[in-house]
């Protein structure tokens, strides 16, 4: 948890004509990240709130936002883990502190995999019993997600009606009882124009599903959450439109069997397939999952083809369908 004087020291040393509200937990000041506005000096259109020791920003000149860490790892021009190691090994007497190296690796550690279940305050999930008809509003939003999505009913997933995910389906990532990520992903029709909101997080640094993997299965990396969530407790994502080696690697150790790589069925998505054939040194140990000549090489990821087919047995399928690195070299040669 980050310390409020941290906060504050920071917002003093860095912006200009700070000011505070709330106690001392909101800070508006001159963006620093834009300059604000040039013909009105005075104006101070940056915002931060220490949200309950998770603090966020959001700037109404130049639209940015984030969390506190990736500020200042902005600011200070240093790595999202140089700024951990300096955010949380802070002293209020000695701003640098000395720590051996084995400490510093265990708060790193225990940073990387902070418990995100504040997120939780602000959520209703799909048992939940809704008070007031805003609650009940989004919870029928709630509802309409899953159903037409066909998200399994055992799947934690929950819809933020406040804070700063306000409308935002919430996909938590939970490893031994705690959620060490979640995806804020915004509903279609709140007119976000940033699809996902979520924590800082290190690629490859947390595994969707690694405490549920069979070693005599192969585990299966899709692009998003909910297409990892509909194969069931051998899928799983990685967060994003790429694949790193770091996290192809960690999987490869927790399966006897294999890895299959289901990124989406478009053209980015075979764009990247296509890289990580090439540039993967895990390329030969992969199996893929193409679409490619199949009747159903229309639907543009695993999510929209469960919506609108009938598929008894999601993982069966895509191993069914998925081909070594020469196989599927070859299909795609041939599209």
């Amino acid at each position: 948890m980050l310390d409020l004087e941290v906060v504050s020291q920071f917002m003093t040393e860095h912006f200009q004509k700070v000011t505070t509200s709330k106690g001392g937990t909101h800070f508006l000041a001159r963006c620093l990240l834009c300059g604000d506005s040039v013909k009105h000096p005075n104006k101070r259109r940056f915002n931060l709130d220490y949200n309950n020791s998770q603090p966020f920003y959001h700037c109404f000149n130049c639209g940015k936002s984030g969390s506190f860490l990736e500020l200042y790892s902005t600011i200070k021009c240093i790595s999202i883990a140089e700024a951990k190691r300096e955010l949380f090994a802070y002293d209020p007497n000695r701003l640098v502190q000395q720590l051996s190296p084995k400490k510093e690796a265990k708060i790193v550690k225990e940073i990387e995999f902070d418990d995100h279940a504040y997120i939780l305050d602000d959520c209703l999930f799909k048992t939940s019993e809704p008070d007031g008809i805003l609650e009940k509003q989004w919870h029928k939003k709630l509802m309409d997600f899953c159903s037409e999505r066909k998200i399994p009913q055992d799947v934690p997933i929950y819809i933020a009606y406040k804070g700063d995910y306000q409308g935002r389906i919430i996909i938590p990532i939970i490893q031994d009882g705690i959620i060490t990520y979640f995806q804020g992903r915004a509903l279609e029709d709140t007119g976000y124009s940033q699809k996902y909101m979520n924590p800082t997080l290190t690629k490859g640094s947390v595994i969707f599903n690694k405490n549920n993997f069979k070693r005599d299965k192969s585990i299966i990396v899709t692009e998003g959450l909910i297409d990892a969530m509909q194969i069931g407790n051998q899928g799983t994502s990685c967060l994003g439109a790429s694949v790193s080696d770091d996290l192809l690697k960690s999987l490869l150790e927790l399966t006897d069997v294999g890895v299959i790589v289901a990124l989406d069925n478009d053209a980015a998505g075979l764009k990247e397939t296509i890289r990580l054939m090439k540039n993967s040194k895990w390329s030969h140990l992969l199996k893929w999952f193409l679409l490619i000549g199949h009747k159903w090489s229309n639907y543009k990821d695993l999510g929209e083809l469960v919506q609108k087919e009938t598929v008894e047995d999601l993982y069966g399928f895509v191993v069914s369908n998925s081909y070594n690195k020469f196989e599927a070299q070859i299909k795609i040669n041939l599209q």
